[in-house]
């Protein structure tokens, strides 16, 4: 009976390094993944691995890595580590992320993620062409797989470097923060008003759609232009304030 037991230890620890220690090519390639994901040569193993360059639009990570980590099975989860691209690097996307998957959630915590805006707004179908640079950071403290993006969510984000084009050249707009949560299952963002435009908003990820709505009141300091644009946005309340509301789909690749 002690042999049996013995020889099933070994088998299980033989299966398990058996599998952990295979090439990362090999599972990448069983992975059902989408037609427009194209991936560069994946070297590794499944346990930690890379890959050099992912792509998948409008996000490419010049290199991809992992690592897999055993301290949360005491939970019943596997840990993982990610990191893609460089953070110096500000024209390109940025990953850092820290997760544990289990049969019950995916938690992932303590993690970054940047964007750059301009492969973002072509995604976005607003009611007119708006060209804008900066890059979107997020900063994720905890944050909780659920339907269909969240069941908890708690971080902040920001635009940051944000500028936006108008006829007479590039506005600049310093920077605009927010902070994110999670409401019935959808990604929620609520701006601070201490932004030269004094953009008030809270903006929700919905499935396959977004939803804008708040307000803005542009400082004393903004171009001429800023303030005659507001003709087009609507009349402003009793406190100067336009009302700002947007919504739309979301293009899928």
């Amino acid at each position: 009976m002690k042999k049996s037991i013995l020889w099933g230890c070994g088998l299980t620890a033989y299966l398990v390094f058996a599998v952990a220690l295979a090439p990362a090519s090999l599972w990448f390639k069983l992975l059902p993944l989408p037609a427009d994901v194209k991936l560069g040569e994946v070297t590794g193993t499944l346990w930690s691995g890379q890959i050099a360059g992912v792509q998948r639009a409008p996000m490419y990570f010049p290199q991809l890595s992992w690592q897999l980590q055993l301290a949360p099975l005491w939970r019943g989860n596997i840990g993982l580590t990610l990191k893609g691209g460089e953070l110096k690097e500000m024209a390109q996307p940025y990953l850092q992320l820290t997760a544990e998957f289990g049969p019950a959630a995916v938690q992932v915590r303590q993690s970054a993620l940047r964007l750059p805006v301009a492969g973002i707004m072509p995604q976005l179908q607003l009611p007119m062409p708006v060209d804008a640079t900066g890059a979107l950071v997020f900063n994720i403290q905890n944050y909780t797989l659920g339907q269909p993006y969240c069941s908890a969510l708690a971080g902040n984000a920001s635009w940051q470097q944000a500028m936006f084009k108008a006829p007479t050249g590039w506005i600049d707009l310093n920077a605009i923060h927010a902070t994110l949560h999670c409401e019935e299952g959808n990604i929620s963002l609520q701006t601070s008003a201490d932004n030269p435009l004094g953009l008030l908003v809270k903006a929700d990820i919905l499935a396959g759609s977004y939803r804008i709505a708040g307000s803005l009141k542009p400082e004393a300091s903004m171009p001429q232009e800023v303030h005659q644009a507001m003709q087009f946005v609507g009349q402003p309340d009793s406190e100067g304030r336009f009302p700002l509301t947007l919504q739309g789909q979301i293009r899928s690749q």
